[in-house]
């Protein structure tokens, strides 16, 4: 089953009008239920933005917005018979949004612990997705200095996830390059990915707008395709 995952930053500014040319875009499949978005840093960019739940409202975690907005990560999407996918949010409003450390917070990373747990027991592909990086690939770091200081303030204990419980893959967005890292996973190396931006202009290669393609099966991500604007 094709799904579609967005890593955050639907918006740049969480403005109102953003958020409406968003849900056009990815209505098509919001309608068809193969959607999954988590916000980024950009979409709880201003205080009125988070007061007025404008993400939640406009986008939420399948594209459908909601009336009245509540707590909704971590959201668990089954993917197929095969896999299933834990959303989770990072994102958190500050007054100086490139200092403010963004955070999954005890509950969700406990609730993303047992649904790991749980549905590894009856043989499904576990995948997390929320914006934030966990770990910096060396080679990118001169080039990406200011993003460089806004990580996941408790990325460790999401190695510790991926250490002890059986995660096929870690996807994220955040970093405007594409890159791979793997962490030592409880079977194995466990893929960090992130695609890089969707919309993006630039020369560079890695920095290029593109989004990953993803075949997962029970027995995890079986291989990784990119698309890349203005290639073929």
């Amino acid at each position: 089953m094709d799904h579609l995952v967005v890593t955050g930053d639907v918006t740049f500014s969480a403005e109102p009008r953003e958020f409406e040319r968003a849900a056009d875009l990815l209505r098509p499949f919001a309608e068809a239920k193969k959607l999954t978005v988590v916000p980024g840093n950009h979409d709880v960019w201003t205080e009125e933005s988070v007061e007025t739940a404008r993400f939640l409202r406009a986008i939420g975690p399948d594209g459908r917005g909601m009336r009245r907005a509540a707590p909704s990560y971590p959201h668990v999407v089954p993917v197929g018979d095969d896999a299933v996918l834990v959303a989770l949010d990072s994102a958190r409003y500050g007054e100086e949004p490139f200092e403010t450390p963004r955070r999954l917070g005890s509950e969700q990373l406990r609730a993303a612990r047992e649904l790991a747990r749980e549905h590894a027991k009856e043989g499904r592909a576990v995948l997390l997705a929320f914006h934030h990086h966990v770990v910096l690939p060396p080679e990118r770091m001169p080039s990406d200095v200011q993003v460089a200081r806004m990580p996941l303030a408790d990325a460790d204990q999401v190695v510790r996830l991926v250490a002890e419980q059986p995660i096929a893959a870690v996807l994220h967005g955040h970093r405007h390059t594409a890159f791979r890292v793997d962490l030592p996973g409880a079977r194995g190396p466990t893929p960090v990915l992130c695609s890089g931006s969707a919309s993006r202009v630039a020369d560079e290669p890695v920095r290029r707008a593109r989004a990953y393609v993803y075949e997962v099966d029970r027995s995890g991500l079986r291989s990784v395709e990119a698309l890349v604007a203005g290639t073929e």
